[in-house]
């Protein structure tokens, strides 16, 4: 028996095409992840790498656990605004470290902050003269941040974390990767460097692939019951 409407056959095919595309598409996106967590997993099982002016520049391993050693700017800092934390919002402080005997830096994200009651205005929190240690784990921003207006910066506080327009800003020799320091480094007294379990929201993609997935099965089951079944059901009535 032939369907009663050519109409409802093609949006029955567009609408699988759609949901069985999208659930593909979820799940492509999942492996990506999948592949990124075992890289996550392999670069924290190396061991801990020492940044310095020989090997700062060199090729960049996302998630590498790594130290370094030098001093810190702090009318330099970065601070990232709109950090929300434990429903809160702060500001994340990003200040170069520029390696002993040279003049490369990176910036190093030492944790969170809560916002104060007026914009831009920080709490207090010393930053320490002469020679630091730094321990933590490369950090590489992504790209294409949606940034909204022409007022990026206020004075040192910025929306996203775009290192070429702050190596602009700060005329400086700043990296393309950030260092987040480790949780229990006592540099900064203060900031919140606690930055929880990573996430690489796998289980989240597979979720939405079997959604789309329902949809396609309620396609095929109302296309077969309102197109066959159901007339069948009438004709013998």
């Amino acid at each position: 028996m032939r369907h009663t409407s050519w109409r409802v056959s093609t949006l029955a095919v567009f609408g699988l095409i759609l949901t069985l595309s999208a659930a593909y598409w979820q799940y492509s996106r999942a492996e990506d992840k999948r592949t990124l967590q075992q890289q996550y997993i392999e670069q924290q099982l190396k061991s801990v790498l020492e940044i310095n002016c020989d090997n700062a520049s060199g090729t960049v391993e996302p998630h590498r656990r790594v130290v370094a050693k030098g001093t810190l700017d702090s009318d330099l800092k970065m601070v990232l605004d709109n950090r929300i934390r434990h429903g809160k919002a702060g500001y994340e402080i990003l200040i170069p470290l520029t390696f002993l005997d040279c003049e490369t830096a990176v910036l190093v994200n030492f944790g969170w902050i809560p916002r104060g009651r007026e914009f831009g205005v920080l709490p207090n929190f010393d930053v320490p003269d002469g020679t630091v240690d730094i321990r933590g784990t490369i950090s590489v921003p992504g790209h294409g941040a949606l940034e909204i207006g022409e007022k990026l910066i206020e004075g040192n506080v910025w929306q996203n974390l775009n290192i070429e327009h702050y190596r602009e800003w700060a005329s400086i020799d700043v990296l393309d990767y950030v260092i987040r320091i480790d949780g229990d480094v006592e540099v900064i007294n203060g900031l919140e460097a606690d930055w929880g379990d990573v996430s690489f929201g796998i289980d989240k993609h597979l979720s939405y692939a079997g959604q789309w997935l329902l949809f396609s099965l309620l396609i095929i089951f109302l296309y077969t019951y309102h197109g066959y079944i159901k007339p069948r059901k009438e004709k013998r009535q």
